[in-house]
C-alpha cells in the first residue's frame, strides 16, 4: 500500500476513533445533574429540602403525590403541547388531541424538574369524561417502576373515548367511578385552592412593586419568619414580559398577590431572582426560584401565558380559566378551564415552598397508592397490568439531556439593572414531539449538549489529526 493510502487509513481510522472516544467522553458530562445536591440519577428519595430544589434534568430524582395541576373546569391539549410533570386532576373533562398528533406525557416529563409521583400511583385524574383523539398518544409515568408498581395510574369518573392511545407503563387505568371517587382524595381540591387564595391575599405586603415599561420589579423587605409578599393589580401586571425580584432574604417563600377583576395577559421573556437570571436553564437557581415564588391571582376572570418562555413559580387562580403556551415552572391551580396549546410547552413539577397545603408531599396525604372508590351506582371498569417480572416491566428509555447553556444574548441581571435581561431575548422554548415518537417528548431543553458533544467530537477528532500528521512526517524522514 502507498504511503498515501497508508495515511488516508489512519487518518479515517484516527477520525473514527475520535468520534467514538468522544461520544464516550461527552456522555457523563451530558448526563450530569444541574444541581449538584440532588440524588444520582437513577435513584429517587422523598422530597427535595430548601435549596436542593433540582434544575432541568431527565431522570426522576425525588417524589412528590401531591396535586402538581388541577383543572376546576376541564383540560384541553392541543396545538403541540409536550407534557404534564406530576399529577394532574382535572375536575371536568380531559381532551388530549395534539394537532398533529404524538406524545403527551403526563407524570414524568422528558425534561423537568425530576419530582415525579410514586411509581404506580395516580398520576392522571379525570372526574369526568377522558378523550384522547386519533394520533395522541397519553403516555403516563413512562420508565417508572418499583417495589410500589410500575408507571402511572389512571382514574376516570365517566367514560373513556380511546381514538388514540393511553399508555400507562403497567399502571392501573380505572373508569366509571363517577367523580367524587375518580377524584379522591382531591375531590375537594377546588374549595382547597380559594381557601388558600384568600388567606394569601389578606397578608400584608412586606416589600415594594413597581412596573415600569414591560418590567415589574419587586423588592423585598426585612427578613421574617412569614414569607416575602408583593400586591401589584391585575390592570398593571397586565402585559409585563419581565420579571425581577431583589433584596428576597435567604429560603424566604414569595407571593405576588394580584387584586382585581380584570383579565390578565402575560408573555414571560425575563425573570430575575437576588441578580441571577433564573429563567434560563444553566441558572443554578432555576429550581430553587421556580419553588419559592407563587403568583396568587385571587379574582381575575382569566389568565394568559403567551409566547414559548418560561413562567417561573406557582399561579393560585380559583376563578379563572387558563390558556398556555408558555411553559410553567411551579404548581398550577385554575379554578376553571386550562387549555395548553403551545409549540412544545410543558408544565413543570416544583412544589411551592411557602405553604404545609401545596409542598411536596411523597405520600397520602397526597395520593401516593390508588384510592379505594366508594360504592357508586355505575360500575367501574378497571384493567390493572401486573408485571409478573423484571423482564416484563416496561422498558425504560433514557429522554433527552437538558440544556446548560443560557439563551444567546443574554445575561444575568445586575442590582442596577432595571430588566433582568436584554429587551426580546427568551429562554429556548420547548419544541414539538414528532408524530408517531412514543418515547418521552424532545424538548428545546435538551437540543444544546448535542451541540456540546459535537464540539467534543470535533476536537478529539482534530487531535487524532495531528498526530496522525506527525506520524506521516516520521515516516518521510
Amino acid at each position: 500500500m502507498s504511503t498515501t493510502g497508508r495515511t488516508g487509513l489512519r487518518l479515517s481510522s484516527a477520525v473514527a476513533l475520535g468520534v467514538v472516544l468522544g461520544v464516550t467522553a461527552a456522555g457523563p458530562a451530558l448526563a450530569a445533574p444541574l444541581a449538584p445536591a440532588a440524588p444520582a440519577p437513577g435513584s429517587t428519595r422523598t422530597c427535595p429540602a430548601p435549596g436542593e430544589e433540582p434544575g432541568i434534568g431527565n431522570e426522576p430524582r425525588f417524589t412528590d403525590a401531591n396535586v402538581a395541576l388541577f383543572a376546576g373546569g376541564d383540560y384541553t391539549v392541543d396545538g403541540a403541547s409536550a407534557e404534564a410533570e406530576g399529577l394532574l386532576v382535572v375536575a371536568g373533562d380531559a381532551t388530549f388531541a395534539k394537532a398533529s398528533g404524538g406524545v403527551f406525557n403526563v407524570g414524568r416529563a422528558g425534561a423537568g424538574s425530576g419530582i415525579v409521583p410514586p411509581a404506580g400511583s395516580v398520576m392522571l385524574a379525570v372526574g369526568g369524561n377522558l378523550a384522547i383523539a386519533d394520533g395522541t398518544t397519553v403516555d403516563v409515568g413512562h420508565g417508572l417502576t418499583s417495589t410500589s408498581g410500575y408507571g402511572g395510574a389512571v382514574r376516570v369518573g365517566g367514560t373513556i373515548d380511546e381514538k388514540g392511545r393511553l399508555e400507562t407503563n403497567g399502571g392501573s387505568r380505572t373508569a366509571g367511578l363517577g367523580a367524587r371517587d375518580a377524584l379522591t382524595p382531591y375531590d375537594t381540591f377546588a374549595g382547597t385552592v380559594r381557601n388558600e387564595s384568600a388567606s394569601l391575599g389578606s397578608l400584608e405586603p412586606t416589600g415594594t412593586t413597581v412596573r415600569k415599561g414591560d418590567t415589574v420589579t419587586f423588592e423585598g423587605g426585612k427578613a421574617g419568619s412569614g414569607p416575602q409578599v408583593f400586591e401589584i393589580s391585575a390592570k398593571e401586571l397586565d402585559g409585563a414580559s419581565s420579571f425581577d425580584f431583589r433584596s428576597i432574604p435567604e429560603r424566604a417563600a414569595v407571593v405576588v398577590n394580584v387584586t382585581g377583576r380584570q383579565a390578565v395577559g402575560i408573555s414571560p421573556m425575563s425573570v430575575g431572582f437576588n441578580g441571577d437570571r433564573v429563567d434560563a436553564y444553566s441558572s443554578a437557581h432555576f429550581g430553587e426560584a421556580a419553588s419559592r415564588i407563587l403568583y396568587n391571582f385571587e379574582a381575575a376572570p382569566s389568565l394568559t401565558l403567551g409566547g414559548g418562555g418560561n413562567f417561573m413559580g406557582s399561579i393560585l387562580a380559583p376563578e379563572a380559566s387558563a390558556d398556555l403556551t408558555a411553559s410553567t415552572n411551579g404548581r398550577v391551580y385554575v379554578g376553571g378551564d386550562l387549555r395548553t396549546h403551545g409549540t412544545g410547552n410543558e408544565t413543570h413539577n416544583y412544589p411551592w415552598t411557602g405553604s404545609p397545603t401545596f409542598t411536596c408531599k411523597p405520600t397520602p396525604g397526597g395520593p401516593s397508592a390508588t384510592p379505594t372508590p366508594t360504592p357508586s351506582s355505575t360500575t367501574p371498569t378497571t384493567t390493572s397490568p401486573t408485571p409478573t417480572s423484571t423482564s416484563s416491566q416496561p422498558a425504560e428509555e433514557t429522554p433527552g439531556t437538558p440544556e446548560t447553556t443560557a439563551p444567546e444574548g443574554s445575561a444575568p441581571p445586575t442590582e442596577s439593572s432595571s430588566a433582568p435581561a436584554a429587551p426580546g431575548t427568551t429562554p429556548p422554548s420547548p419544541s414539538a414531539t414528532e408524530p408517531g415518537d412514543e418515547s418521552l417528548a424532545t424538548t428545546g431543553a435538551q437540543l444544546t449538549p448535542y451541540a456540546v458533544g459535537a464540539a467534543a467530537l470535533g476536537a478529539v477528532g482534530a487531535a487524532f489529526l495531528v498526530l496522525a500528521r506527525r506520524r506521516r512526517a516520521g515516516a518521510q524522514r
